[in-house]
Order: structure tokens, then sequence, then C-alpha cells
């Protein structure tokens, strides 16, 4: 996957990606008041990095988030 694929997909900002994030998320949670833990993690960094990152994994969400909870800081 590209890095155009890759904004195509999510979008070409934070706010998208998180609603993309949301969306695609397995936690049953009827309304969430504000970011997750794992996306407050992920707003501290680039969104060329995050977006580098998603693209790698081909769009596999399970992947990406793997990769970035087992991330050390």
């Amino acid at each position: 996957m590209t890095r155009e694929e890759a904004i195509d997909e999510v979008g070409d900002n934070f706010e998208t990606f998180a609603k993309h994030i949301c969306c695609n998320c397995t936690a049953n949670d009827w309304f969430c008041p504000s970011y997750c833990d794992f996306l407050e993690r992920l707003s501290y960094m680039s969104f060329d990095y995050i977006l580098e990152k998603y693209a790698h994994y081909e769009g596999d969400l399970v992947k990406f988030t793997n990769y970035f909870k087992n991330k050390r800081r």
C-alpha cells in the first residue's frame, strides 16, 4: 500500500484517522466521550509516521495496533 492509498482510506488528518479507528473498534462502547488510551498515545506522534506504518501493514488494523502497543516510548 502506498502513502496515497492510505490517505484515501483513512483521510489526510488525525481526526479522520481517529474516526476510522473508532468505527472499527471492538470495544462495544456505544459512545466514547474522548480518545481511548491507544488514540491518545498516537495523537502525540507525527501523522506522517502513523500513515507510513499504516501503509506498511497494508491497512491491517490488528498488526498496526499491535505494533504501536508494543512500541516503547
